[in-house]
């Protein structure tokens, strides 16, 4: 890559925008994001089922663009995820889907910074927006990521884990959106540890490689004191084991259920070597008022290590069919 291949200019006091390079989602792609994260669902990897939905094609998973996103930030704009600032560490995300994305379809990115002074965590940080749009300028992800920076693994707090549930769909029901109580449908997923080749591969797919999860010199002597894995994917494996047991109930349409925003916050790091499983319940559900035939679930996510200890915090808004008798 070349300098020519993102521009980074300022635009005022503290505040720095710029884009980043355009990048193509081939069929290939998706598949191998599938694989890396741990999402299989049939809208993302089945052409024939794709070519019968109303969008015409199977499409690449929301999560993808978004993890482009923040990878295409730590490659062009390293301050803004901090990538050679050793104290400094993602604190939140937020990611908005706002249209499918077809394989074929090149993204670009445009990004805007500000830096904010003490009223961050340890001294200092950034508000980072992003904002991926298609070749027709439309938008497709956007949202924003919170840099903070801090002294050591002490200024980390979590909150305490929810109680081990199970969840057990009926396997006689179709579930709709009156289905869904808060504080119900609750479960624990299996666990998977995260390894070495996760790290590397999530990194040269995405470009968020350096820094904290690909330099082992330079975390040796930051924030964690070793190598820990990102942010994004230790979400993205959680969303992706959450999915796949939320989706043992039975949904009407078969089975289908737009993503449309994900919300997450960093509570302490996730070694290399961990293993990570989520706890997940219902928080909320709402009716839309434009479109009566559906309504808005939003499902809280614990993402936990091997020990019980919650690491990242995390809502997901899944839109979903009403009408349920």
């Amino acid at each position: 890559m070349t300098s020519s291949d993102h521009h980074c200019q300022p635009t005022g006091p503290g505040v720095l925008e710029g884009e980043i390079t355009p990048r193509t989602v081939a069929a290939h792609d998706i598949s191998a994001f599938a694989g890396m994260v741990g999402d299989y669902s049939r809208i993302h990897l089945d052409d024939t089922f794709g070519v019968g939905l109303v969008h015409g094609g199977r499409i690449a998973h929301g999560l993808l663009s978004a993890s482009w996103a923040l990878g295409g930030l730590s490659l062009a704009a390293p301050p803004t995820m901090g990538r050679r600032d050793p104290s400094a560490y993602l604190s939140s995300c937020e990611a908005n889907y706002r249209r499918p994305v077809l394989a074929g379809t090149t993204l670009s990115c445009h990004w805007r910074t500000i830096s904010r002074g003490s009223d961050e965590a340890g001294g200092g940080g950034a508000r980072t927006s992003f904002e991926m749009r298609d070749a027709e300028g439309r938008t497709v992800t956007d949202g924003h990521v919170v840099l903070r920076r801090g002294q050591g693994v002490s200024d980390f707090r979590a909150p305490d884990p929810w109680p081990a549930a199970e969840l057990v769909p009926d396997p006689a029901k179709t579930y709709y959106l009156e289905d869904f109580t808060p504080g119900a449908q609750a479960g624990q997923t299996e666990g998977r540890t995260l390894t070495e080749a996760d790290v590397v591969a999530y990194g040269g797919f995405t470009g968020d490689s350096g820094g904290h999860h690909g330099d082992a010199e330079f975390a040796r002597g930051g924030l964690f004191g070793t190598r820990v894995v990102q942010p994004m994917l230790v979400f993205n494996i959680g969303f992706a084991l959450w999915l796949r047991d939320w989706c043992r109930m039975r949904m009407p349409d078969g089975g289908l259920a737009g993503h449309l925003c994900d919300r997450w916050v960093f509570h302490r790091p996730f070694h290399i070597g961990d293993t990570l499983g989520c706890r997940h319940r219902t928080l909320a559900v709402r009716k839309s008022k434009s479109r009566p035939d559906t309504g808005v679930v939003t499902c809280g996510l614990q993402l936990l290590n091997q020990r019980d200890e919650v690491t990242m915090s995390a809502e997901v808004l899944m839109m979903f069919p009403a009408g349920g008798a």
